[in-house]
């Protein structure tokens, strides 16, 4: 091929430019939106990742095969529009579309499966489409064979990059995933508008662009609070009798706080006996640090049951901490470092009494805070006397999750014991030093009057922690995810 068709002529390489770059942003924008509208349904776990990889790498390969078929043909321009076309469409129409698609199929599907068929249904016909481009333009282009490809491909993977950084450190924070999408819709909407023909189609194409925006109207309106952030989307729902944070899915609570004061009957309300499992410390055990910070529940009940606790939250996202502390009560006295929490643990050289574990991203515990490494940083942390409590939530399959973190723990520290906190979720209680069962149950039954009812809440079903049959999880080897969607979801 010596030359553009004539329908392109030579004198306008820039269109070829400008659709190849288009594109690879838009497709890569959708991919990291996608992934955030797929988290309420099949969290950010690595079968979530890899299962929008994989998709979207599938359908590309269609595409480019598609496209190299089209592009040394007549039909070349035409098909070149309506790739373009179908990638405005799809970025306009998914907002509306694919969260009812999404929900139908997490409730279809167990979450692996479920997260490879959603994949599809909001990726693949962007994906296919957008990725006709570049081979459509690399053989309309006035050079040839490799050198065409070379520079084509080059000018999309530009978009690409352009558009993974626009999408993450700025549509998704600042306007939201619906308006996020609609920025998605514009670019390869103007470069339609630079093929021969397709100044109409680019017209109709712009109509999805104020489509897909509009599909974030109002949303949140229902909340007190409603913030997409780069870590989360934070909601707070408030009502007469309580307060709640949400983060990315409403039927998990992060913190809850009852106004008149009550007892919030979730697992939290335990927090406070773990000060009166420690002994021989100089701080009467008052020293403690929670990870995972959340709206402060945690750190909220120890303080009132404990008078003077030296209390460090960590917590990733600022936002979260700005919302506990304007929604949820959070005390000024309760120290905040933001932070990773296992970058925290590696790094500080503090020493705490109590080591409070709650880490979740989208209800499933981030892998590299529940292994031997993390647990034996944890451990470093922990004061002489002192414990480390985590929380698990395995309401549907307690010894898939709980047994595998209890061992875990137990080749870190060398004592681990059991207790359930109610609603699904369990508290794993590790001990700095060797203890027994009856030690444990001592202790809190000599707990100071202002914890007796989280007390006897922990001690209503102590156990020692079953580890025996189950494996050491390791930053190398760890299948936490699958387990977390089977204690989650049971299949």
């Amino acid at each position: 091929m010596t030359g553009l068709a004539p329908t392109l002529p030579a004198t306008r390489p820039y269109a070829l430019a400008a659709a190849a770059f288009s594109a690879g942003w838009s497709l890569m924008m959708m991919e990291i939106l996608g992934a955030r509208l797929m988290a309420p349904h099949f969290g950010y776990s690595v079968y979530q990742w890899g299962a929008i990889i994989g998709v979207v790498m599938t359908f590309m390969a269609a595409g480019y095969w598609t496209g190299g078929q089209l592009g040394d043909g007549p039909r070349a321009v035409p098909a070149l529009r309506w790739a373009l076309l179908a990638g405005t469409l799809a970025a306009a129409l998914t907002p509306w579309l694919g969260k009812p698609m999404l929900a139908d199929a997490a409730a279809r599907l167990n979450a692996a499966d479920g997260a490879v068929i959603g994949a599809a249904l909001i990726l693949g016909v962007p994906s296919f489409a957008l990725a006709m481009v570049s081979p459509i333009c690399a053989g309309l282009s006035a050079l040839s064979g490799a050198a065409a490809a070379g520079r084509i491909y080059a000018v999309g993977t530009v978009g690409s990059i352009g558009g993974t950084f626009f999408a993450s450190f700025y549509a998704i924070p600042q306007v939201g995933v619906s308006a996020g999408y609609a920025m998605a819709a514009v670019l390869p909407a103007l470069a339609c508008a630079f093929v021969p023909g397709g100044k109409r189609m680019a017209a109709a194409a712009a109509l999805g662009v104020p489509l897909a925006w509009a599909a974030g109207y109002g949303e949140g309106r229902e909340f007190a609070v409603y913030r997409e952030t780069p870590h989360n989307t934070v909601m707070v729902r408030e009502d007469d009798r309580e307060i709640r944070l949400h983060l990315n899915v409403l039927w998990a609570t992060q913190s809850r706080l009852r106004k008149d004061g009550t007892p919030t009957g979730l697992y939290y309300d335990l927090f406070p006996a773990a000060p009166a499992l420690t002994g021989g410390t100089e701080s009467g055990g008052k020293r403690v640090l929670v990870l995972g910070l959340a709206g402060g529940a945690a750190a909220k009940g120890i303080l009132e049951a404990w008078p003077g606790a030296d209390v460090l939250g960590v917590e990733l996202d600022p936002a979260v901490v700005e919302v506990a502390r304007s929604h949820f009560d959070l005390r000024p006295e309760v120290r905040v470092a933001v932070d990773d929490a296992r970058r925290h643990v590696e790094t500080s050289t503090e020493q705490h009494d109590v080591v409070i574990v709650d880490l979740y991203s989208t209800a499933i515990i981030p892998f590299f805070t529940a292994t031997r490494e993390f647990f034996e940083a944890v451990e470093r942390r922990v004061a002489p006397g002192g414990i480390m409590l985590m929380n698990v939530a395995s309401p549907q399959d307690r010894d898939t999750l709980v047994g595998p973190l209890a061992a875990t723990q137990g080749a870190v520290f060398p004592s681990v014991f059991l207790a359930d906190a109610g609603r699904g979720n369990y508290l794993l209680i590790a001990t700095k030093e060797k203890r027994t069962l009856d030690d444990v149950r001592v202790r809190l039954e000599n707990a100071p009057p202002q914890v007796a009812y989280a007390a006897h809440r922990v001690l209503d079903d102590l156990t020692v922690a079953d580890t025996a049959g189950h494996p050491v999880l390791t930053d190398d080897r760890s299948d936490i995810d699958l387990r977390s969607l089977a204690a989650l979801y049971g299949r």
